[in-house]
């Protein structure tokens, strides 16, 4: 598969949401409020012959990640993508055939008026921009269509690219969270008709190879996985633009288009059948920081929300 070309690519306390207000957070991101370049460089290209469809019902576990007393849940979406492996010069796609799964909740939410001089209620009418900071948490979950799936993983991504540029080597990509994903959206009103909506994801996941064959020939790796990264090595963005009929681009209510890099970790626990330690040779030909990333979500379903907003969920179709 080609390799995409890399383009180059808030977080704060704010109190915590009653129900009502996640419901008004969840109606402005809606309406008012896994590789690809962007536009300017090229064209967004589909898969062929993809099309967007829905599952008969909502997955079991569209709501099934939950703090009780410090998250406010919203429902589930779901995802798709490309990964590109630099040191390979490929791209992976991710959640084809089947789609990742994520559940979406709220931390906290809170507003305030530039300048400050004006009060909240009469921010927008007299002339200043309304800014509205969320706080969100992502959960991978089971998506009800892959068997044996565990929370925190996205569904095996089959793959064959070209090691040191002339050998065929395909494998099995788990890609498992190391906790939920954090998100920020900041959300920008003013003249009463102009808002933008700009979002942020971190967090950490790790990889984990499995059915790996050289040339078409099983090779046994052991427990081939990557190191659980220090930092985050997960970074994603996105923006909405409301003030367009119909709204373009990404909010988590609506889901769009999410770009940014992952840093793959070096790997361990590489064992071939005779004892050989393969570590090296998967960490030499594999891992590395900024290897760039589109994902692809979905609608947002929210089964716990009068009216089932959005649901069932909508399979995004993956972009280059």
């Amino acid at each position: 598969m080609r390799r995409i070309p890399t383009p180059r690519s808030l977080r704060r306390p704010g109190r915590w949401l009653t129900r009502t207000a996640a419901v008004a957070v969840l109606i402005a991101a809606t309406g008012a409020l896994s590789s690809a370049a962007p536009a300017a460089v090229e064209e967004s290209r589909r898969v062929p012959g993809a099309a967007p469809r829905a599952e008969p019902g909502i997955p079991p576990a569209c709501s099934a990640f939950h703090i009780p007393g410090e998250l406010q849940q919203l429902g589930c979406a779901f995802v798709v993508g490309y990964a590109n492996v630099n040191k390979l010069n490929g791209a992976v796609l991710l959640g084809v055939p089947d789609p990742g799964l994520v559940s979406v909740v709220i931390v906290a939410n809170r507003s305030f008026c530039v300048p400050s001089t004006i009060s909240l209620p009469l921010c927008v009418i007299r002339g200043g921009v309304r800014h509205t900071l969320t706080e969100y948490k992502f959960m991978l979950e089971p998506n009800g269509i892959t068997p044996d799936m565990a929370e925190g993983e996205f569904p095996p991504a089959a793959q064959t690219l070209l090691t040191f540029g002339f050998m065929p080597v395909s494998a099995k990509m788990h890609l498992r969270e190391l906790g939920p994903i954090s998100g920020t959206a900041e959300t920008t009103q003013a003249n009463g008709r102009h808002t933008l909506i700009s979002t942020t994801l971190s967090g950490k996941v790790t990889i984990q190879l499995t059915d790996v064959k050289v040339n078409g020939v099983p090779m046994n790796t052991g427990v081939c996985h990557t190191l659980d990264p220090e930092e985050d090595n997960l970074h994603l963005s996105g923006s909405g633009d409301n003030s367009t009929i119909p709204p373009a681009g990404y909010t988590v209510a609506r889901g769009g288009p999410l770009i940014g890099t992952t840093d793959i970790p070096p790997f361990t626990d590489c064992v071939g059948d005779d004892g050989e330690d393969l570590t090296p040779l998967f960490t030499a030909s594999v891992s590395g920081p900024g290897n760039y990333t589109k994902m692809i979500q979905g609608n947002l379903c929210s089964p716990d929300i009068s009216g089932a907003n959005g649901c069932p969920p909508q399979i995004p179709v993956p972009e280059r």
